[in-house]
């Protein structure tokens, strides 16, 4: 018997011998075609290539650089050559685990240029096992003791012609070569000339080659009941109805119930300058007059990571709502004009105006996602009826 197999292009490759230029991507995208997860044992068909696919998605949701996406969509690559052993038995068989590493660090360096760091390594690792709950939970029904990953995307499960999915594959890898060799060519550049780039600028510099449209769908995840976290947070205030504790709790509450949700907490108003005229009072156009001394909103209590300490009255999302007294719904915050980032991870914003006893708005309920049109008119409605008990029960004027 030979030592080597023939691949889809007639390649005669060496598992146990690799050489990198018997490494094809068309070999690669074939194979993991045919491939189904889990060795078979699943409701229904799917493929490695598939997994890989959804894997790739995920890094693209989250905006890593185009590297990283191509690490996910090749992660699974050495079972074209190695076929697929279950992860309980792989870690019995310490021989093939380093035919297996050697082969992957092959594949990576011809299409990566390098192998993956131990940072990157991890980051793939973590989409990988997110992946797996999902498929876990959809082809086998088993229900995870783990908690959801909340991805950005998860995978449609439905059947779809193997040739399709080697399409979507090769498709996928050349768009996002292409995209990598880009961003690389940025940062050289800008390495030349004595500047620090970080992994997002380079990306959001890079040129797209071609629109890759997003086969998978967003998660779908039951919205928090509004009507109890109403309930709870009325007990807090007439516990307390002082601002720091009531908007302590009300941050903790919001931050704990709604899925998908990176930061959620509140500004406050403070004035500028005594005797100044109040937002209600001016035209729409004056925050942006030098003349007048608007207020601006101050970072209140809060549940994420850090944040803006301060926003102007009528800039980015929260000031615009603050003097336009209106919740702003923003599906995607970097198409908002003059949208202030905060952390660049959130994508999608929604922000509810709070009012004292007198009607005039004294603070903003912010609450960031980074999933891109995760809020819905559900979530306006139930929070502007949070926010409602935030007006009546709390002490805002004393």
């Amino acid at each position: 018997m030979p030592d080597y197999i023939t691949t889809y292009t007639g390649i005669r490759f060496y598992p146990a011998q690799p050489d990198a230029e018997g490494i094809c991507i068309e070999d690669i995208a074939h194979a993991l075609s045919f491939l189904c997860r889990g060795n078979g044992h699943v409701s229904k068909f799917w493929s490695v290539a598939e997994h890989c696919i959804f894997c790739a998605r995920e890094a693209a949701a989250r905006e890593w650089p185009a590297r990283l996406v191509l690490a996910c969509l090749l992660h699974d690559a050495s079972e074209c050559y190695l076929s697929d052993v279950p992860r309980p038995f792989k870690k019995e068989l310490p021989g093939y685990r380093v035919h297996e590493g050697r082969l992957l660090t092959l594949i990576y360096e011809r299409y990566l240029g390098t192998a993956l760091t131990e940072e990157e390594e991890r980051l793939v690792k973590k989409i990988d096992d997110g992946a797996l709950f999902y498929d876990l939970k959809e082809l086998l029904h088993n229900e995870q003791s783990e908690e959801d990953p909340q991805f950005h995307v998860v995978p449609d499960y439905e059947y779809r012609p193997f040739l399709e999915v080697e399409q979507e594959y090769l498709q996928l890898f050349y768009h996002y070569y292409e995209k990598m060799k880009a961003e690389e060519r940025i940062g050289n550049r800008e390495a030349e000339e004595g500047k620090a780039v970080s992994d997002q600028a380079v990306s959001a510099k890079a040129v797209d080659t071609v629109d890759v449209p997003l086969i998978t769908r967003a998660p779908e995840r039951p919205a928090p009941d509004y009507e109890l976290l109403a309930a709870q947070l009325r007990e807090f205030a007439l516990t307390d109805p002082a601002p720091m504790p009531l908007l302590s709790n009300a941050s903790a509450l919001l931050k704990d119930a709604m899925a998908d949700v990176n930061w959620a907490g509140f500004y406050l108003r403070r004035e500028k300058a005594d005797g100044a005229k109040s937002a209600n009072e001016v035209e729409k156009d004056e925050p942006q007059n030098a003349s007048y001394a608007a207020p601006e909103l101050v970072l209140g209590p809060f549940q994420g990571k850090t944040a803006c300490i301060r926003i102007p009255w009528g800039r980015g999302v929260c000031g615009t709502a603050a003097f336009e007294d209106r919740t702003q719904l923003v599906p995607d915050v970097h198409a908002f004009p003059g949208h202030i980032a905060c952390d660049s991870a959130s994508n999608a914003e929604i922000v509810v105006p709070i009012h004292d006893r007198q009607g005039k708005v004294t603070a903003v309920l912010d609450i960031d996602s980074p999933l891109k049109g995760r809020f819905t008119e559900e979530d306006r409605e139930g929070l502007e009826a949070f926010v409602s008990v935030l007006e009546k029960y709390g002490a805002w004027n004393e």
